[in-house]
């Protein structure tokens, strides 16, 4: 049957952001914090009618997509953007410039950070570039927005979550889906004990793609406009290359593939609506099974993902068949949850079906936080220990499809190792 809303139901940011601990995670010693950095400019503090002085890092597909969610605020203004490929940095300050004339436009996010009075900055940069974006943002004294995966490594987060809470900043990772009234109503449901014990998470996705195709690169797109040694940073030295520059998820050296890409936005979510701590054990498996086209991140995986709290969580992708596509479904004690396309919810009980339609996954809410909390200097929804446990749990899966390993996390000196 479809539903109402329940009055016990809240989705508001302060109901969301009560729940949004992850308890696994504490803050670093002082001893500790005091080894991370000292912010080289004091934070502004922001009064009810200051308007936010943000910075924009990266604009490509995603980042465009932020971007333009961002510009709709009418407190904030997106006063500088940074971005290695000359034509994404001009549209960006284009329509930066239509809301704040003075907008100014970066190659170097260095140079960014460096010249500019801000408050904040939002980085959509390929995920080898997080970790240095956010250190630096954090050395001036701003709050980070961050895509996810908020770094590629378990040893990078670690090294982020310690220095955001000696700078004392907000940090929001771009898990959007936290701030979803669907997902914030299934935390309620599941948190409330009704559904009984989870056993297990099950999330299939499932994808038809076509192979990486030079001929579908920017013409335009040269070594020269697209700055290509910024691009590759501290990585494997390689000449330039359109597909690994434009199509960087499917490359080892600047992502952690499907598990840091599609796989981290339902295992975020899991560990939101159950509240769970960190796993005990992670097994992949993947390989290239698909597409011979250059790629060097496998096209088809598998993990299998084990918590203390006696429950599993099952992830699958596979790019060369989209027949099932994309479901989510949570099995309890009690109850069973499916999500479809993350854009509808059927929550059974017995016979008994309850549906929770969706506005969709939508930029807006998840920034509003971010910017809420700077004035506040509360939590966000995705604060930093949701993006160290996703990172990784990410990074858990990449180091045992590898190696062919189990990767088991250690809690009592908060690491990592092969079993």
């Amino acid at each position: 049957m479809k539903s109402t809303r329940r009055s016990f139901l809240k989705t508001t940011a302060g109901a969301a952001l009560a729940a949004a601990g992850c308890a696994t995670y504490k803050p670093a010693a002082p001893e500790r914090m005091a080894a991370a950095i000292t912010p080289k400019r004091a934070r502004r503090v922001l009064g009810p009618n200051d308007r936010i002085r943000c910075g924009f890092i990266g604009i490509g597909g995603r980042g465009s997509s932020i971007l333009d969610s961002a510009l709709t605020f009418d407190d904030v203004d997106i006063v500088t953007v940074a971005d290695t490929y000359d034509a994404n940095r001009e549209r960006a300050l284009d329509a930066c410039k239509k809301k704040y004339s003075g907008a100014t436009g970066y190659v170097r996010f260095e140079d960014l950070l460096e010249k500019e009075q801000l408050d904040a900055i939002i980085t959509a940069t390929p995920d080898h570039i997080h970790v240095p974006v956010i250190l630096a943002a954090l050395d001036s004294g701003l709050d980070v927005y961050t895509e996810k995966p908020m770094t590629l490594t378990w040893e990078s987060a670690k090294q982020v979550r310690d220095a955001a809470h000696a700078a004392g900043a907000v940090i929001q990772v771009g898990t959007q889906l936290r701030s979803m009234e669907m997902y914030q109503w299934l935390r309620d449901v599941v948190q409330s004990g009704e559904l009984g014990k989870l056993l297990r998470v099950w999330v299939n996705r499932d994808g038809k793609a076509e192979p990486l195709d030079r001929a579908d690169t920017p013409a335009d797109a040269t070594e020269q406009n697209t700055h290509w040694p910024l691009f590759l940073r501290d990585t494997k030295p390689y000449a330039y290359d359109p597909l690994r520059y434009f199509h960087w998820r499917q490359f080892v050296e600047y992502s952690n593939g499907y598990y840091g890409d599609l796989m981290l936005h339902h295992l975020d979510i899991c560990h939101f609506v159950t509240g769970c701590g960190m796993p005990s054990v992670v097994k992949a498996v993947g390989g290239i099974y698909t597409f011979n086209d250059g790629r060097t991140c496998p096209d088809t995986v598998s993990a299998l993902i084990e918590y203390p709290e006696k429950f599993q969580f099952n992830y699958s992708t596979t790019v060369g068949n989209d027949h099932f596509g994309l479901f989510e479904r949570y099995l309890f004690t009690k109850g069973t949850v499916e999500v479809r396309d993350m854009g509808q919810m059927s929550i059974y009980r017995g016979d008994n079906e309850e549906k929770v339609d969706s506005k969709g996954i939508l930029n807006e809410p998840h920034l509003k936080n971010f910017f809420d909390a700077m004035r506040s200097r509360g939590a966000t929804i995705a604060p930093v220990e949701a993006g160290l446990m996703g990172a990784t749990c990410a990074h858990m899966a990449v180091m045992s499809m590898n190696s062919g390993r189990a990767a088991a996390w250690n809690p009592e000196s908060g690491s990592v190792r092969l079993a």
